[in-house]
């Protein structure tokens, strides 16, 4: 019987050519520690391969076939990747500064803790892609495909997202007050502890967007698209949502303070424990939205369509309902102290019996 010998990794050559690293990659050998920095690997085979500590710095790759490839520790800075096929490939723990993946295959791709200052990702496709930890300021987007793609604590100073079409996007903790969003929109996007404050973002649009826990204080959302968004625990204080459209969002336990909502429409909108101190709602048709427990000390609602608005056990001491629409809003149990509310004969007040089961307690 004939002895299976193992081929002996000491006697393997280093590949220096596309077809060589290929028959490599498709041997079955992983390529660990190999310095293959500066060469021409244009349309490579090298799905399923393995890359540990490899250097590919300034190599070339383009059309390059990297399909659930495993790539750990490699340096790729400089390499040129563009066109490249890198569905579903691990790319964990490496260097890809100023790397062009312009139009590259990038669906299910997961990339980690990867450092790449000037990425260029335009025009790839990176549906169903995480990114995690990553390293993107100053990486070019405008043309990408982004649907259900992740972005977990990444950062993306001087990044440039202009004209791009998010939709079912994850942005995690993600900072943008340095991103170009000129044109973006986010569709249905979960934007989770993401800041955005002070920008400048007249006419976005984000319907279903959740913006939950994140900063928006000073941001222009001006005749932006907000329609089932949630800004639930948000911080919106100072920020300009005049005639923006909000119907059904929701704004739970958010921060209002000084909120410009002028001519906003906010039909059965949200604003559960939420802070409205100072806000500005004139001429804001607020149909059927709810202010349960909200503070809205010295608030302005001149004009404002409140009709069967619910503001049950709110703080509306100071505030100025002045011609506003209050049909049949309910004032139950509400704080009206200073308040001035010249059409409260229309409006509900408080209900005895639910007052009565509210402020109930036992004997012992």
């Amino acid at each position: 019987m004939t002895e299976l010998k193992m081929d002996d990794p000491t006697q393997w050559v280093v590949p220096t050519t596309a077809d060589e690293l290929s028959a490599f990659v498709f041997s079955g050998r992983e390529l660990r520690e190999y310095d293959l920095s500066g060469r021409d690997f244009a349309g490579a085979e090298l799905g399923g391969g393995v890359f540990h500590q490899v250097d590919l710095r300034g190599s070339k790759l383009t059309g390059a076939d990297l399909r659930e490839a495993t790539l750990v520790e490699c340096k790729l800075d400089g390499c040129d990747l563009a066109g490249a096929n890198l569905h579903q490939t691990a790319i964990i723990d490496c260097g890809l500064a100023q790397v062009n993946l312009r139009g590259a295959r990038m669906t299910g791709t997961k990339l980690s803790k990867v450092i790449a200052p000037g990425l260029d990702l335009r025009d790839t496709d990176q549906r169903i892609s995480v990114f995690i930890d990553c390293d993107l300021r100053g990486a070019l987007l405008p043309g990408a495909t982004l649907e259900r793609t992740v972005f977990l604590r990444c950062e993306f100073a001087g990044a440039d997202f202009r004209g791009l079409r998010f939709e079912g996007v994850t942005l995690y903790e993600a900072d943008l007050r340095e991103v170009l969003l000129d044109g973006v929109e986010f569709e249905r996007c979960a934007m989770i502890k993401t800041t955005l404050a002070g920008m400048k973002l007249t006419g976005m649009r984000a319907p279903h967007a959740q913006f939950t826990d994140a900063d928006l204080e000073g941001c222009d959302l001006s005749e932006a698209d907000l329609r089932n968004a949630n800004f639930k625990g948000a911080k919106l204080g100072g920020a300009s949502l005049v005639n923006a459209t909000a119907n059904n969002a929701l704004f739970v336990e958010a921060d209002l303070r000084g909120v410009d909502l002028r001519g906003a429409k906010l039909s059965q909108a949200i604003f559960i424990d939420a802070n409205l101190e100072q806000a500005n709602c004139a001429g804001a048709t607020m149909y059927q939205a709810i202010f349960h427990r909200a503070k809205c000390r010295q608030a302005t609602f001149v004009t404002a369509n409140l009709i069967y608005a619910d503001f049950s056990q709110a703080d509306l001491s100071g505030a100025d309902f002045s011609a506003a629409q209050m049909f049949r809003a309910k004032l139950h149990n509400v704080d009206d102290r200073d308040a001035l509310i010249p059409n409260r004969a229309v409006a509900l007040g408080t209900d005895p019996e639910l007052a009565a089961a509210e402020n109930w307690r036992p004997e012992f």
